[in-house]
């Protein structure tokens, strides 16, 4: 049996605006007695509100789109997970997808989204959208956005939040430059179009200016934020140039496919080759050896995203339109031992 409103509304003895006020929790001039017998009704008959009839007059699903590049990668589901976590605390249900870094897979979930008339969305964008296209993308929607871990040039969005990438990477560099030697680090890159590589880069190219250290162009290699790209680029750096006594990866998930590539060739980590990461995923300190690497607060980067967005479908202010959160560097098996300061 198919329990409506107005079901409930007669065995309550009470007016359906009274149930729908209890339903949705508004609940002036109704009486603690008259609210406890209709959630007992509720309750009995196991009544579920029809949430596209409740969007129809309030405008509101109490649903989030979320759309991440690649959930295979470790450093998403955490960030999923601080989304969903404050969401649900505010009554809200996440819908996630997956656009494997594809702008037309990406356009397609924002659409479906739109068409489904979630509240807001929270976007890791892909890297590949071309110039003009962003702008477009975004120019019809009338629902906030919330960006999180990447920044595209002219996109329109509410707020973001994002880590520090040119000084994370920059205190990686300056870590394995600190002897004061002037062997240059090797740096493997993700896509070179996405910004948090373009970032890390930057910050890896003032750690070697500040040294007064010139970079080879050919020791700089970009690829994917996977296992097999970081793999495949070590493998192709040492095979042109021989081992390299210092590589500073974008991400950790690069950096254990180094790790991997290294260990093959029979090189030692860290006396022949040292390797510093970028994430702090949480199995960047299981694997052997464990990843040094820049630690930046992936829950809460999500968390904080959520937070945002809510806040701005409640009419609130939400304090500085980016949030820059820090990097620490966490110092691991990967390097060498130069403060004493490993866990």
């Amino acid at each position: 049996m198919n329990i409506t409103i107005t079901d409930i509304a007669k065995m309550s003895n009470v007016s359906k605006a009274t149930v729908s006020r209890v339903i949705n929790n508004k609940i002036g001039g109704v009486s603690q007695e008259t609210k406890e017998r209709i959630l007992k009704i509720i309750q009995d008959v196991g009544y579920k509100p029809n949430l596209m009839a409740r969007s129809i007059v309030t405008s509101e699903t109490k649903t989030i789109g979320l759309i991440i590049p690649d959930i295979q990668n470790p450093f998403f589901p955490q960030m999923v997970r601080g989304v969903q976590d404050y969401a649900v605390s505010q009554n809200y249900t996440v819908f996630l997808c997956n656009s494997d870094s594809n702008v037309e897979k990406q356009q397609h979930y924002i659409d479906t989204f739109l068409q489904k008339r979630v509240d807001g969305l929270i976007l890791t964008t892909s890297g590949d959208i071309y110039p003009g296209h962003a702008q477009n993308m975004y120019k019809q929607y009338n629902v906030p956005v919330v960006l999180l871990d990447r920044k595209i040039a002219g996109l329109s969005y509410n707020a973001g939040v994002f880590i520090d990438n040119i000084d994370g990477a920059y205190q990686a560099v300056s870590y394995l430059l600190k002897d004061n030697l002037t062997e240059q680090v090797a740096f493997l890159g993700g896509p070179k179009e996405v910004d948090t590589c373009a970032e890390r880069f930057q910050g890896y190219v003032q750690a070697h200016e500040e040294k007064n250290i010139p970079i080879d162009p050919e020791l700089v290699s970009y690829g994917e934020y996977t296992v097999e790209s970081g793999y495949e680029m070590a493998e192709d750096l040492i095979n042109k140039h021989g081992p390299v006594g210092r590589i500073f990866a974008a991400s950790d998930i690069i950096a254990i496919g180094a790790i991997r590539a290294l260990r093959k060739m029979h090189i030692s980590i860290p006396k022949e080759t040292e390797i510093i990461g970028f994430d702090n995923i949480g199995i960047s300190d299981m694997i052997y050896p464990a990843i040094t690497t820049m630690a930046q607060p992936i829950y809460d980067i999500g968390y904080i995203a959520a937070k945002k967005l809510i806040k701005l479908l409640n009419g609130e202010e939400i304090g500085q339109k980016n949030e820059i959160l820090p990097t620490k560097l966490i110092v691991r098996e990967t390097t060498k031992e130069r403060y004493g300061d490993r866990e």
